[in-house]
């Protein structure tokens, strides 16, 4: 028994059933993936709306004293819950204080203290699980209170952003005292009506500055050479010249000589008196 030729409509026919079966085992086989995990649910860490006594404050520095948490009032022995599914990674005193810190998804940290805790390190939590009781204590607060921080790495952060009471960044923020506020947006201007272009001027040559010439500064005049010293030489007195021999005239050597002894006067012999003056009739 021969079998009869097929069509092209037929032999396209077959290639398409084998296509759809391929198709449909492929998909058959492959997995579904797998659900997304909801993000975790977060609460107070007491039961109903408890009262703020103290909010977050950050320092301006991350050295410097702050208030790294809220403080929520409560009477000692109230149950205190976990604020979110995590792990315990701390449950025990710190100074004298019973502390609890469990580590959630995102490097994410909660502290509750002072409580006296009923849970163990490495012990899984959901959110609402029960932690401890609050100790009594008003060391932190001038009433009973629970201190309750949120912190990722070594950055504290608001914990009232788990539940949405705060702006959601998870960052760390410090108010840096120098910042400006922002100044609002200038106002637009009014347009100005519409007037014809002025003309282009051609642009005006630079004017150059005159610039006075320098004066030239006189060399000053060179110091006057020192005199060469003078030698003193000793002065040439003229030689004494020899005596005046002054020789008598014949005349006068027969006159007697002046320091002859005079003659004596006699005492008959008198001076010549004045004479005398008459009286007046």
């Amino acid at each position: 028994m021969t079998t009869p030729p097929s069509s092209p409509w037929t032999r396209a026919a077959s290639a398409t059933a084998i296509l759809l079966i391929s198709t449909t085992l492929l998909f058959s086989t492959t997995p579904a993936p797998p659900a997304r995990a909801s993000p975790p649910t977060w609460r107070w860490p007491l039961d109903g709306n408890p009262r703020i006594l103290r909010r977050f404050t950050p320092p301006p520095e991350p050295w410097l004293a702050g208030h790294r948490g809220i403080d929520l009032a409560a009477p000692a022995a109230t149950p205190v819950l976990a604020a979110g599914p995590g792990t315990i990674h701390f449950a025990g005193p710190v100074a004298g204080k019973g502390v609890v810190t469990i580590v959630h998804e995102g490097g994410l940290r909660t502290t509750y203290l002072p409580v006296s805790a009923s849970v163990q390190r490495g012990q899984p939590i959901t959110s609402g699980a029960r932690l401890g009781v609050l100790e009594p204590s008003t060391h932190h607060c001038e009433e009973s209170c629970l201190h309750w921080g949120l912190r990722r790495a070594t950055t504290y952060l608001n914990p009232l952003q788990l539940l949405g009471h705060a702006p959601t960044r998870l960052l760390p923020f410090w108010p840096h005292p120098s910042r400006q506020p922002s100044r609002p947006a200038p106002r637009p201007r009014p347009r100005a009506t519409t007037s014809p272009a002025p003309r282009p001027h051609a642009p005006s040559p630079p004017v150059l500055a005159s610039v006075p010439a320098p004066v030239p500064t006189p060399a000053p005049a060179p110091a006057p050479a020192p005199a060469p010293a003078r030698i003193l030489r000793p002065r040439l007195l003229p030689a004494p010249s020899p005596p005046l021999l002054i020789t008598p005239s014949p005349r006068e050597r027969s006159k007697p000589p002046c320091d002859a002894v005079p003659h004596p006067i006699s005492p008959s012999q008198s001076w010549p008196s004045a004479p005398q003056s008459r009286p007046s009739s």
